[in-house]
């Protein structure tokens, strides 16, 4: 497989470590100096929370700030991972540093995505456990519609057509989709269990729409097709109706489902992310900031394709994914040879591109774009 190593943080108030280990070898660094200061956890904060607005933002520059935390983050123990040959790095997160898009550090030169395919560790082990599954049934469900809160997400129609294949052979899976009024909380329920009567007895389930972040785990929730909001406290407490036992692979293509916010009592409100894991999901793909919908449906379409068609790995989709956003060449046949399905869907969200031989350039470049997709738990 993959030459993978397992980065573990421990973050305290004055000191950082870090766990290297790799199948032959096991490292560990202790900072206590970060740019010429004594390290404190509260500075780092300020830095992730600094770094965020810069990402969340394609007119502000992420570098410098990005530079600084892979200086903190991944340089002690740069030399070793290149000394080993690692392109995986499964990433075990301490505090906030679960809200930070590994793959954005910047060495100066490269993104560490450019570099190496990352994925966050779970504490359900799936990442040793997991095999990689393919031809699962999937479910997707969207929301399209605008409501007295939120913004009509009309990519969300285009993202999913790109994905399921409808009556014109259009698309990448046979599945089923519910859009707006079909998709409900039944709906969603009925989702979750697509995998079951499967030989692999798991499925994967596609949901877009939006998600709000609250400060509880009361006033944060998933936006069904319905209108109806169903909160992360529903979820918790719902446990039969909302099992993601049988989910391979749930895809959360809404906004901002793997972050969470500093909770008021200084508790972590855990992310939907997190939240779908510990109750059986053996990977997620969530979003750390509110996306450009056309810039999801893209990105989304091609990370399927590569892993299905492709022969890769889902942290290896999402990585080479990620790089043809930075290079300007989506759909590049370097890395399949069959015509990407993102060359009609950029015709179909109206973007401006460059058309190439090579791929499609969206001026997508900007992390903002494509960092904030984050892969947990069976990465394979």
């Amino acid at each position: 497989g993959e030459q993978a190593a397992a980065l573990h943080y421990l973050v305290l108030p004055d000191r950082l470590s870090i766990i290297l280990t790799t199948h032959d070898m096991r490292i560990s660094r202790t900072i206590t100096e970060w740019q010429g200061e004594p390290f404190r956890e509260s500075r780092m904060n300020e830095e992730i929370a600094d770094l965020h607005k810069d990402l969340s933002d394609p007119d502000r520059d992420p570098l410098p700030r990005s530079r600084e935390l892979y200086d903190l983050l991944i340089a002690p123990l740069a030399a070793d991972l290149r000394e080993a040959n690692i392109r995986l790095l499964l990433l075990s997160l301490d505090k906030r540093l679960r809200y930070l898009p590994y793959g954005a550090l910047h060495d100066g030169t490269q993104f560490l995505v450019e570099n190496y395919e990352t994925s966050i560790l779970t504490n359900s082990g799936y990442e040793v456990t997991g095999k990689k599954v393919t031809g699962a049934p999937f479910a997707a469900l969207g929301m399209t519609q605008e409501t007295e809160e939120f913004v009509a997400l009309p990519g969300v129609a285009i993202e999913l057509d790109g994905i399921v294949k409808g009556d014109d052979g259009f698309g990448l899976f046979d599945g089923d989709v519910k859009m707006d009024a079909a998709f409900d909380r039944p709906a969603l329920s009925d989702a979750l269990q697509i995998g079951e009567p499967t030989p692999a007895g798991v499925g994967m389930v596609h949901i877009s729409s939006h998600f709000a972040l609250g400060e509880t785990d009361g006033d944060s929730f998933l936006l069904l097709g319905t209108g109806e909001y169903l909160t992360l406290k529903d979820i918790k407490q719902d446990r039969a109706a909302f099992d993601f036992e049988h989910v391979e692979l749930l895809t959360l293509s809404a906004c901002t489902t793997g972050f969470a916010n500093p909770g008021r009592d200084g508790r972590e409100i855990d992310s939907l992310a997190k939240i779908t894991s510990d109750r059986g999901a053996k990977s997620t793909l969530a979003s750390l900031w509110p996306v450009a919908d056309s810039a999801t449906a893209i990105l989304m379409q091609r990370f399927y394709e590569l892993r299905e068609l492709g022969d890769m790995s889902k942290a290896q989709a999402l990585a080479v994914a990620q790089r043809e956003f930075i290079d300007g060449l989506i759909g590049s046949p370097d890395h399949l040879r069959t015509r990407s399905v993102v060359f009609q869907t950029a015709v179909r969200t109206g973007e401006r591109f460059q058309d190439k031989a090579s791929g499609i350039d969206l001026g997508f470049a900007h992390p903002f774009y494509w960092a904030p997709f984050v892969l947990t738990g069976n990465w394979r």
